[in-house]
């Protein structure tokens, strides 16, 4: 009986839920979309998804409006980051393409507002809220709405664990830089410059490293901020002050508007800051709040840091006023202190942000804290393989240090064997060994290292070739010496030689590296197309000094060195040919030894 009642209940039941779904289907269409294997709601989406990335990629700005209208109206309730981060940065960028240089911040505001609502819930990570914040700030600075970009990094202070990220602490420290950087006096800020300066631009390779530090030839004092030697009696180089606080254009109203006119209409009205979060402002963050705590100046110091090149110290401090320690105490107000200390919280993270590094320097700088910038850079070269840290420091102790030969040619190898194609870095080095503080050896091989990297110019090519003619002259027992006339009378006999390898070519590893050197080398630097094409450019200077190097690698019946010495004789350049003549006739002819063995 049991069994028989429970068989008459199903039909019931199964007609219930076939009512219910008809019931469905007619109140809410849009249950049917749910029906069937395949969701159609969720196929739409992601064609939609697919579609206005498509369009934005295009600039088709028109039919992408069409399409984020509809992906917006049915997709309201969505909390997935992605699709989110889809929808509202294009929806940022069409207001920016609309409104073109007349954005109004509230309206952007207003967009990262409904963002942020979307996306607090529990399914969604903590980054991607600060990822916002950060988007905003960024936002801000970049269009000139420092008012803006103070509110919205206070209000990231009341994220939870917001110090934890490194992103976080760098973009607190820009924008608390650049809230302090506005509010300092035209006489002090960057001048004579047709374009900011960027990080960015010093971190390039060897080669393309604009920011040269002065000849070597030229006297370096050694300054600290504990005691100043003597005076650097250069000119301060100053860059223009690009950076313009933009007054913000806004209109009450937040409706788009659909025609460009609109936006001469707009009032200039003064704006109240509100914040991401409504953060409300307090007085103990008023712009210019003046600490002086601990502060120590020495003015002697900033003296000493005139001679600095822009890069370094971008400002104009006026040392030699009389009241400068008054001035430049002001200007180490609390912005100052916020912006060093969330650099150095960005760059002392579990995963350290180098960007954070030059801003940070720069600050300690125009502090006069010499010491502490040099050692902040030291900390960061210790667990870095970039090469732009390592330039930085060598910028320093060369401008401060600049006796100590031995760490500075210790600071340019490093640079080399990160980044090869540093030309700067071996020019120093040449330097230095020109000074005699390097020695023949190292040298040889950072050029080496130097021409695996990269196709040099001729001056490169020449040092080389005299770093090969020193090695002959330089080594011992190279000549046999004869007892002539008188007894214990001894005179060298140049015609009878003893020609040993140099040790730098025999020992170990080093011998394994240039014989593999002068195998790859035939190919990359004295093939017949390579030939072809320095003979075609007509650069004498390059030719000559290449087959100088060519003779002590593969002797002076190498095919490359016989066409450039016909070439010469050709061409009637006395003197190259004279510098050539000396090499072939001296040439340790390293690749024959090799075979030899």
């Amino acid at each position: 009986m049991e069994k028989l009642g429970a068989s008459s209940e199903e039909p019931k039941t199964h007609k219930r839920k076939l009512d219910k779904r008809v019931i469905l289907s007619l109140t809410k269409p849009s249950f049917l979309l749910t029906l069937g294997k395949v969701h159609i709601r969720c196929e739409n989406r992601q064609r939609l998804c697919y579609l206005l990335e498509k369009l934005v990629k295009q600039h088709n700005w028109a039919e992408a409006s069409g399409v984020l209208s509809l992906l917006l109206k049915g997709t309201s309730n969505d909390c997935s980051a992605d699709l989110n981060r889809l929808k509202y940065s294009v929806s940022i960028g069409l207001l920016k393409h609309m409104e073109e240089d007349h954005v109004d911040i509230r309206r952007i505001r207003d967009i990262y507002e409904i963002w942020m609502s979307r996306i607090r819930s529990k399914t969604v990570q903590v980054e991607e809220q600060i990822a916002l914040h950060l988007e905003f700030i960024l936002f801000c600075l970049t269009h000139g709405y420092l008012g803006w970009a103070h509110q919205a990094a206070l209000s990231l202070m009341k994220e939870s664990d917001f110090s934890c990220h490194p992103m976080s602490n760098l973009v607190m420290g820009l924008a608390f830089c650049q809230l302090w950087y506005s509010n300092l006096s035209e006489e002090v800020k960057l001048r004579d410059s047709n374009q900011d300066y960027t990080p960015q631009q010093s971190d390039t390779s060897g080669s393309k490293f604009s920011n040269q530090i002065v000849n070597s030839g030229e006297n370096y004092a050694a300054y600290t901020h504990d005691a100043v030697t003597s005076q650097y009696d250069s000119e301060t180089s100053v860059m223009n002050d690009k950076r313009k606080t933009l007054v913000a254009d806004s209109q009450l109203h937040r409706e788009v508007p659909a025609q460009n006119d609109v936006n001469l209409q707009r009032a200039h009205l003064p704006q109240e800051v509100e914040p991401l979060g409504s953060y409300q402002y307090s007085a103990e963050n008023e712009a210019g709040f003046y600490n002086d705590s601990g502060y120590t100046c020495d003015p002697s110091v900033f003296s000493a840091l005139e001679g600095l090149e822009s890069w370094l110290m971008p400002l104009q401090l006026p040392h030699s006023s009389e009241n400068f320690v008054y001035l430049h105490r002001q200007m180490l107000n609390n912005h100052y202190n916020d912006s060093v200390k969330y650099l150095r919280l960005a760059l002392h993270s579990a995963f350290p942000l180098s960007a954070a590094l030059l801003p940070l320097v720069q600050l300690l700088l125009i502090a006069g804290q010499v010491n502490e910038a040099l050692s902040e850079v030291k900390k960061f070269c210790n667990n870095s393989n970039m090469p732009f840290p390592f330039r930085l420091k060598a910028s320093l102790l060369e401008y401060f240090y600049s006796s100590d030969s031995v760490v500075l040619a210790n600071c340019f190898e490093e640079i080399l064997k990160k980044d090869p194609t540093c030309s700067h870095s071996l020019a120093r080095l040449v330097s230095i060994h020109q000074n005699g503080d390097y020695s023949l050896e190292s040298l040889m091989e950072m050029i080496a290292l130097h021409l695996e990297a990269t196709y040099p110019e001729s001056n490169i090519w020449r040092e080389f070739a005299s770093c090969f003619l020193k090695l002959y002259e330089y080594e011992e027992d190279r000549l046999s010496v004869c007892l002539n006339g008188n007894k214990g009378e001894q005179k060298a006999n140049p015609s009878v030689y003893y020609k040993r390898m140099p040790k730098i070519f025999t020992e170990g590893k080093s011998r394994n590296a240039w014989r593999l050197r002068c195998k790859w080398w035939l190919k990359r630097h004295f093939g017949k197309k390579m030939l072809g094409s320095e003979i075609a450019s007509g650069v004498l200077e390059l030719l000559t000094y290449k087959a100088a190097c060519a003779s002590h690698l593969y002797g002076q019946e190498f095919n490359y060195v016989v066409k450039v010495y016909t070439h010469l004789e050709e061409q009637n350049g006395k003197n190259l040919l004279k510098f050539l003549k000396i090499h072939m006739e001296n040439s340790i002819r390293l690749n024959v030894k090799f075979q030899e063995k």
